[in-house]
């Protein structure tokens, strides 16, 4: 893919009137890998504060062996997520799917001349989260690998249109649960995706099992939080396990599109922004229970 980040975000920072108010960068080792972790922050105003206890409250998060291209990934999410939160109450809400699945799933914004590159990113996306959200309620299966990192265990889909979606997971030598997943154009790669992802996981959690050592148990009212928080714990992975566990005996779903178009406004002069989404199975992944493995 044909990036111009370098090109086109030297305007996204506030400071030349862009969206971006801060990046924030610190390193990230990641199974022996020196990797570097960026946080993007918009301007206030531009989307809701989350009151959050164990993740960042940044707008955008990127990581790579490159700071730079770490920045220029969390600049992507935070666009991303400005985009989002202008147009899932908006009137146009419906063009988008919003009306359907009113999560961020499915979107992706990549500073490219060609459209095509933001919708691939989009697709993969949207291919991650519907076999995810799918094999949850029992509607479709993957298969179990062993990974090139010891203790963790890779569960596979390969959607019919190609690209692959994992979803990892393990257990930290604290002997809390964790799990990471993401999608790309090869095994390796997704697997590389979602070790990001797992490792994340692995260092919120950690944080909030040595606080709750020390007796400052927080009670989390993010359900997405709670949802992170409780598959780490021995209740949540069994009810994980139990689904490893089950057989699927139906015929697997067919992908619905609800939509398949760029969402242009204001981000659109640093990246292009684009929402490719499956119809999802059910609604329950937005619903407050703990007990869906969505977050």
């Amino acid at each position: 893919m044909f990036n111009l980040a370098g090109f086109r975000y030297r305007s996204a920072f506030v400071s030349e009137g862009g969206p971006i108010d801060r990046i924030e960068v610190i390193e990230l080792p990641i199974f022996g890998r020196r990797l570097f972790q960026a946080n993007a922050t918009l301007i206030p105003g531009l989307v809701p504060c989350r009151e959050l206890e164990m993740y960042s409250g940044a707008n955008g998060t990127g990581a790579h062996v490159s700071p730079m291209i770490a920045r220029y990934i969390a600049v992507s999410e935070a666009l991303e997520r400005w985009a989002f939160h202008a147009t899932v109450r908006s009137e146009c809400r419906a063009k988008y799917g919003f009306d359907i699945d009113e999560s961020s799933t499915g979107l992706a914004a990549f500073p490219s001349w060609r459209r095509r590159d933001a919708r691939r990113l989009a697709a993969l996306e949207a291919y991650e989260r519907f076999c995810l959200l799918n094999w949850w309620e029992g509607r479709i299966q993957g298969q179990l690998y062993d990974t090139e990192w010891a203790g963790i265990s890779a569960l596979v889909f390969e959607p019919s249109n190609g690209g692959v979606s994992v979803l990892l997971f393990g257990r930290s030598n604290l002997g809390f649960y964790v799990y990471g997943h993401d999608a790309a154009e090869s095994f390796k790669n997704a697997c590389e995706r979602a070790v990001v992802e797992l490792v994340r996981h692995e260092r919120v959690v950690r944080h909030r099992w040595l606080v709750i050592q020390l007796g400052n148990q927080v009670p989390l009212a993010d359900r997405f939080e709670r949802r992170a928080w409780f598959f780490s714990t021995n209740d949540g992975h069994k009810l994980f396990r139990e689904r490893l566990a089950s057989r699927v005996t139906g015929p697997p779903p067919k992908p619905e599109v609800i939509c398949d178009a760029e969402i242009e406004g204001l981000w659109s002069r640093f990246a292009t922004v684009w929402r490719f989404a499956f119809r999802p199975p059910t609604q329950e992944f937005l619903s407050k229970t703990e007990r869906y493995f969505y977050w």
